[in-house]
């Protein structure tokens, strides 16, 4: 192993050198200007701190009877006007509409009948997703440390980085599908595997080393993305509201966390799957000799997982699909409630979902550990 880093060297180059490579970080970069940018662009930076500023005024006020008979008669036309007189109550109207279904109902809402329609709206979700009696009794605990009546902030910032992060995920898949497929198939395509598998250090050695290189090259990708993207929201609109309940954006949500904790969860994902991704991109290129196929089974599960076309009542197909990564990084997720069993206890799919990234690379890996050691070359 004293010539590993040699190899694990060599192979970094390979990568990283590719014009495929290169063309697939810009478009990367890219990627995360646009996401960065867009929301000021399309409101308009001077109107995105406008709206900071107002709705930062009522920051600290909780969401009951004396805030929203304050805030109804300054709203026009269902709240879609909005003035320096009544801009401050955007995010409130906002968490209001997450919970009261019917728009007319709501000038003539109470606090305490607005939070009921809340919690009625999550167990219709459950129901929904066929969730056990158990299950739900779980979530009717985890519930009661969401506290109501909620406390108003501006979270604008904070979740304009949650709901980006998913865009620069899928660019990491196509990364790991276009420049890591070919890691192992190249030398079978060009036939240099002869060489490398006759050498001392041909097989174990340089399996290893291609797949640090491979690591390397999709983890450093997705970490340093993440924290790019976080520098950028904060000099652009400030990561506050960090602490803000999930719920103000997403009221049928039963997770008690808060938005910064919601993003922690999601990095969690950002480093689990991108390891999945290269995993698979390696391992089953070796086992099927075929980056093509490996691209188009990568972009095809990911497009399938977006369209929603699994009814909630296919229970175990339609968590499977709430598990994949893009789901699983998306704001919506905090609406999937299914949990994995285990024992006598409950994971929620966040807890679960990068265990179960990592255990399929393992099992990827030595897959194509075992493909990549058995394989010789007169067996064309």
């Amino acid at each position: 192993m004293k010539n590993f880093g040699a190899l694990y060297s060599f192979e970094l180059k390979k990568i990283l050198k590719t014009r495929l490579t290169v063309a697939m970080l810009i478009i990367l970069l890219m990627t995360i200007l646009i996401e960065a940018f867009t929301p000021g662009l399309f409101k308009g930076f001077d109107t995105t701190r406008e709206e900071k500023a107002a709705m930062s005024r009522i920051s600290g006020r909780t969401i009951d009877d004396a805030l929203l008979q304050e805030m109804y008669p300054l709203l026009y036309e269902n709240g879609t006007v909005w003035n320096a007189e009544n801009m401050q109550y955007r995010g409130v109207l906002n968490t209001e509409l997450s919970m009261v279904s019917d728009r007319d109902l709501l000038m003539g809402t109470s606090a305490e009948e607005m939070y009921r329609m809340r919690e009625e709206k999550i167990l219709d979700i459950m129901k929904e997703e066929g969730l056990s009696e158990r299950e739900i009794a779980w979530w009717t605990e985890e519930a009661a440390s969401v506290e109501t009546p909620f406390t108003t902030m501006y979270y604008g910032g904070a979740i304009i980085y949650a709901q980006n992060l998913s865009g620069i995920l899928l660019v990491i898949l196509l990364i790991a599908a276009l420049c890591l497929s070919t890691v192992f198939t190249q030398e079978h395509r060009q036939k240099t595997d002869q060489i490398i598998l006759s050498c001392k250090y041909g097989r174990k050695e340089t399996y290893l080393a291609k797949l640090a290189a491979g690591f390397s090259v999709i983890l450093g990708c997705s970490l340093v993305s993440a924290g790019v993207l976080a520098l950028l929201v904060q000099m652009l609109y400030g990561l506050d509201g960090l602490d803000a309940p999930v719920q103000l954006e997403l009221a049928g949500s039963a997770y008690a966390l808060t938005m910064g904790g919601f993003i922690l969860r999601q990095l969690v994902v950002m480093i689990a799957a991108p390891i999945l991704f290269a995993a698979f991109a390696m391992a089953v290129s070796e086992l099927l000799k075929n980056p093509l196929a490996v691209m188009g089974l990568m972009v095809a599960v990911d497009i399938f997982g977006q369209l929603e076309v699994i009814p909630p009542s296919f229970r175990i197909l339609a968590q499977i699909n709430a598990m994949l990564p893009s789901n699983q990084i998306s704001v919506w997720s905090l609406l999937e409630h299914r949990l994995i069993p285990l024992g006598n206890h409950f994971l929620t799919p966040f807890a679960a979902s990068p265990i179960i990234y990592l255990l399929l690379s393992v099992i990827l890996l030595l897959a194509g550990w075992n493909s990549y050691r058995r394989f010789q070359v007169t067996g064309r």
